[in-house]
């Protein structure tokens, strides 16, 4: 770094430039302009505040500082003129971020002065510019690098509504939605809540998309709005957080995704008591609006191929179920026909006993029953299911699926323990998808646990903001440590012939209905997993009842 002591003056900015240019933090950055400042001018006192009116440094006699006349020149307010106090912007991006102050006791200031500051300023100016221009470019890299390393999806759209919170800096919320063409909705993918600093209980949520479809076809470009645009279709689809005790935004940015001329959502900023978004914030997520169409268009065909892989993996399901169920339907059958077959030959005899053949039939009805109930809840589970269909009772879901493995459980001698919360509401999930993560979660548990296991509880519990868990626990031999943090990666088993498909489509099905999945293991404990789920709101819980 140069000493700014020994610089010529003509050559003083140039200097000065250079040495910001290789300062790291801000902080510093400030302290050594307004050091420049304070010997440039002859100072006796500098000092800079923020946009916001926040100080940042201040250099000579602190008396002297006139933060008042600050506040009023950052208001754009005429201060009475003090020829002994100079006053100077700082603008970067069309945004003013800065006031710089300089004061003398008594020696007043001439025009070359004024002049003279506000050429550092400009300096000043280019060199945050720079910085800001440098921390959007490494913050797209980084996205872009998530999206060639293949990040799911909504970690890849939450990695995005967070890069643009570091540069726009909103305080209320952002949300990424997509645009699904034949139920004519948006739906919320991902959501950051920045004033509440808590999970979206909003994440699923959907917005009809007729009008706002349309409205596009009219104006396709960034939109931004604020609180007087009662009118737009856009203000009074995306304030949908209105009375349920969180305040409405002041402003918004709202900007349509498109890959390939196809439209694949939207992308939604809201400003609370932030200054309202201005052209520098719609030009940052301008540039971020091509990784959001991308992590949208990534997650369309990861749906597909997933379901894909659900349906294969579910046909293969249905196969093991067969199996399984094969015994307990073999059991009740042959019990069924010789009682019909002995109550057959004693009517034509002429030798039944009515009491009898009351008991006989009472034990036929309740073996019809139980196939009934095999086979009515094989062809459930066959059935297709849209995620989110719910609401859904969760413990009911569990109720019915018992039977597909309680049987082949006690010929391994392994008791399946229920541990459900009676009072838990219903959850927004697809009954399709939830049952298949049961069966697929107990099946593990009863295929790992061989001799070394005696129990598998299923159970449920409500969560907190909106989340209700559903867990599935046994006392088997665990997984190795070393093998932990792979069992959810999708072709990798500990199975001998096994696809390791299970566990990857169980946390996809969770993630594809709002929730998520959680593994924990040790080795000669057993095994927990997880799942989270998403309670239905007031309206649809009333629908249900």
């Amino acid at each position: 770094m140069i000493d700014l002591r020994k610089a010529p003056r003509e050559l003083f900015a140039q200097v000065l430039e250079s040495n910001l240019q290789g300062i790291g933090p801000v902080r510093k950055l400030y302290g050594h302009f307004a050091d420049a400042v304070l010997l440039r001018l002859g100072a006796e006192c500098v000092w800079v505040t923020g946009g916001d009116g926040e100080v940042r440094v201040v250099r000579g006699d602190y008396v002297l500082c006139d933060f008042v006349r600050s506040a009023a020149f950052l208001r754009d307010e005429r201060p009475q003129t003090v020829k002994t106090v100079v006053l100077a912007r700082v603008t970067v991006n069309g945004r003013q971020v800065a006031v710089v102050g300089a004061s003398r006791r008594e020696r007043e200031f001439g025009q070359a002065a004024r002049r003279t500051l506000d050429r550092l300023c400009g300096v000043l100016a280019q060199e945050l510019a720079r910085r800001e221009e440098l921390r959007l470019t490494r913050v797209l890299d980084r996205i872009r690098g998530k999206i060639v390393s293949e990040l799911r999806p909504r970690d890849l759209a939450y990695q995005i509504l967070d890069g643009l919170h570091q540069l726009v800096d909103y305080d209320h919320s952002s949300a990424v939605l997509t645009y699904d063409p034949e139920g004519t909705v948006f739906r919320i993918e991902a959501e950051k809540m920045v004033w509440t600093k808590g999970k979206s209980a909003f994440v699923g949520h959907e917005i009809p998309a007729a009008s706002l479809v349309g409205a596009l076809g009219d104006r396709p470009g960034i939109r931004r709005l604020a609180a007087d645009a009662l009118d737009d279709p856009f203000w009074e689809a995306l304030t949908y957080h209105r009375g349920r005790g969180i305040p409405v935004p002041a402003s918004l940015i709202c900007a349509p995704l498109f890959f390939g001329g196809e439209l694949m959502g939207l992308l939604k900023i809201a400003g609370w008591k932030r200054r309202p978004f201005d052209p520098w914030d719609v030009q940052v997520v301008e540039r971020f609006l091509p990784a959001a169409a991308v992590s949208i268009r990534n997650a369309r065909l990861n749906m597909s191929l997933e379901r894909q892989a659900i349906q294969a993996e579910l046909k293969a399901t249905l196969v093991t179920l067969a199996s399984a169920v094969a015994h307990d339907v073999n059991n009740a059958v042959g019990t069924i026909l010789p009682l019909v077959q002995q109550v057959r030959s004693e009517l034509r005899e002429g030798t039944s006993d009515p009491e009898m053949i009351d008991r006989d039939l009472s034990l036929v009805i309740e073996k019809a029953r139980l196939c009934q109930r095999i086979f009515g809840n094989m062809l459930r589970v066959a059935r297709g299911g849209r995620p989110g269909d719910g609401p859904v009772d969760v413990n009911q879901v569990i109720r019915d699926t018992v039977p597909f493995f309680q049987g082949a459980a006690a010929r391994l001698g392994v008791d399946t323990v229920l541990e459900l919360d009676e009072q838990l509401p219903c959850v927004r999930f697809s009954r399709h998808d939830l049952q298949h993560i049961v069966l697929n979660l107990v099946n593990n548990s009863l295929d790992a646990m061989g001799e070394s296991g005696s129990r598998v509880v299923i159970s449920t519990r409500p969560g907190d903001e909106g989340t209700a868990y559903l867990a599935v626990r046994d006392d088997g031999p665990g997984i190795p440590p070393e093998l932990l943090d792979k069992v959810e990666e999708p072709f990798f088993s500990t199975k001998h012939g096994g696809v390791g498909l299970g566990l990857a489509i169980c946390r996809s099905l969770a993630w594809q209905n709002g929730g998520g999945l959680e593994i924990e293991s040790a080795a000669g404990v057993g095994t927990r997993v997880e799942v989270e789920l998403r309670l239905c709101g007031d309206e649809e819980a009333e629908a249900t009842a």
